[in-house]
């Protein structure tokens, strides 16, 4: 996406938000979103394309995922109070574009019982907020597993050259 798109992008939500299309909220907007595009304009470039076999097998291990996490959350609120072990894991991702890494983080998010608190860019790591963390290592593999189908799903060439290792097999050996 240009800056210009962008820029075009951020004016519209800026005037829906106000609900009134007048010209000095299109200015407004134009001119808040031309200095939020000037400032904070950090936009990896990265094609996403979609492929639908991918696509579904991430689906798939999302909900998985959504499942397991669920059950797991029941219990620990069904258990005493003192066996909760909360904890923030950081997890090293290997390169992927922006778009990418949003939706790692939101898929993250998404599941009870954790939470995406922090991404760095350099070098790459999602930091994890999770509410039952008895295995930093499986909780890691488990983002490890995310990203990679995330980036078989929807990543460009790069990112799937990125790729150094394919962790996918982790998680069928639980």
């Amino acid at each position: 996406m240009t800056r210009a798109l962008r820029i075009m992008w951020l004016a519209v939500i800026w005037v829906a938000l106000w609900s009134d299309v007048s010209l000095a909220n299109v200015v407004a907007g134009l001119l808040v979103a031309g200095m939020i595009v000037a400032l904070f304009d950090t936009w990896h470039r990265g094609q996403v394309i979609v492929r639908p076999i991918a696509a579904a097998k991430f689906g798939a291990f999302f909900l998985y995922q959504l499942a397991v996490s669920s059950l797991t959350v029941a219990r620990t609120v069904l258990t005493p109070r003192d066996r909760i072990r909360t904890g923030i894991v950081a997890v090293p991702l290997q390169g992927c574009s922006d778009a990418v890494v949003t939706l790692i983080a939101d898929a993250i998010t998404l599941t009870p019982g954790t939470l995406t608190l922090e991404v760095r860019r350099d070098p790459l790591t999602l930091y994890v907020h999770a509410l039952d963390v008895r295995d930093v290592a499986l909780l890691q593999r488990d983002v490890r597993r995310l990203e990679v189908l995330a980036v078989k799903a929807f990543g460009d060439a790069a990112a799937l050259a990125g790729l150094a290792t394919d962790d996918t097999s982790a998680w069928r050996t639980r």
